[in-house]
């Protein structure tokens, strides 16, 4: 049996001036629709997602940390929980339905053993986020856990919603 222990971190406000942009981190210790391109997206440009998976990666390379793909299911899982968030009204790691980022991917299909989820609103484009994030001591350490070899995004208007995967490999003997 696996344990998944998710510890909560404290929302932080991410930079000064007028409607302060949040973030919030969620990591843990042992976390469908399919993102539009809309302006002001992830990877805003022509290269879309994979711009975002460059940045992403870059920052990832810059600290010594293998790279990570996109996975459709984390992609779908975080793009669902930005448009519910929108949708809904409300920031944070738990749905309305209590389910958290492990439960939702788990739901999707994704057997995980490693997942950590960041979350932010206000930020205009990819860059400005990845800048937030890296800017904190807790999201900077989901995004540099080499743990993680795959990825999610999810984005609706100003609310993002970054997934960080590993998924689980049973090595047993049956």
């Amino acid at each position: 049996m696996r344990l998944r222990a998710l510890l909560a971190l404290p929302l932080l406000a991410a930079c000064s001036g007028g409607g302060l942009p949040t973030i919030l981190g969620d990591v843990s210790v042992i976390e469908g629709g399919t993102p539009g391109l809309e302006p002001g997206g992830p990877g805003t440009g022509p290269l879309g997602h994979a711009g975002f998976a460059l940045l992403l990666n870059d920052v990832r390379a810059e600290g010594g940390i293998r790279m990570v793909t996109q996975n459709a299911i984390l992609t779908g899982t975080a793009q669902d929980h930005a448009q519910d968030m929108v949708r809904n009204d409300y920031l944070s790691h738990t749905d309305l339905d209590g389910g958290r980022a492990g439960d939702r991917v788990l739901a999707a299909g994704y057997d995980w053993d490693f997942i950590a989820e960041n979350i932010a609103q206000g930020f205009t484009d990819d860059a400005a986020v990845m800048a937030a994030w890296m800017g904190s001591a807790s999201h900077r350490d989901n995004i540099l856990d080499g743990r993680a070899d795959e990825f999610g995004i999810g984005l609706d208007g100003t609310t993002w919603v970054l997934l960080l995967a590993h998924q689980f490999r049973d090595t047993a003997v049956p």
